[in-house]
């Protein structure tokens, strides 16, 4: 199964983003653009199965549609990842881990659909060294 809209529609069900055509619902464009973005920054060769690299690409192509709509919803100002609010005496504070919060990652740190992608990927980014004793023969 490839990432269409509707997979990504089927996947997104349960209310996380509002479909329709009118603004400021979903709209199939916004999806298209937003999977478009994903695609251009994509490494499927990464994922160990086609089902895994799908699911990785519908939480990037979300991660993108998000930010697209914060922006819209913001005339374009930068949102940056929330470490504490106060309203009315009650306060909340959210944690990012701080390898997420540096380098290549801080961008997708940004929305729950990007951490849950890199959650998906970092497993394949890393590799394991192994040292074994020996020698070469002259």
């Amino acid at each position: 199964m490839a990432v269409d809209i509707a997979s990504f529609k089927t996947l997104f069900s349960r209310g996380q983003f509002d479909y329709g055509e009118t603004l400021p619902e979903i709209r199939d464009a916004d999806i298209t653009a937003a999977l478009a973005e994903a695609n251009a920054v994509f490494n499927l060769s990464i994922y160990p199965t086609a089902d895994l690299a799908d699911l990785a690409l519908s939480y990037l192509t979300a991660h993108y549609l998000a930010t697209d709509v914060d922006a819209a919803d913001s005339g374009g100002q930068t949102r940056l990842i929330q470490n504490s609010r106060s309203v009315d005496g009650v306060s909340e504070s959210l944690e990012v881990p701080d390898w997420m919060k540096v380098g290549e990652f801080a961008f997708y740190a940004s929305t729950y659909y990007g951490q849950k992608w890199i959650m998906l990927t970092m497993p394949y980014l890393g590799g394991a060294v192994y040292s074994v004793e020996g020698a070469t023969n002259p």
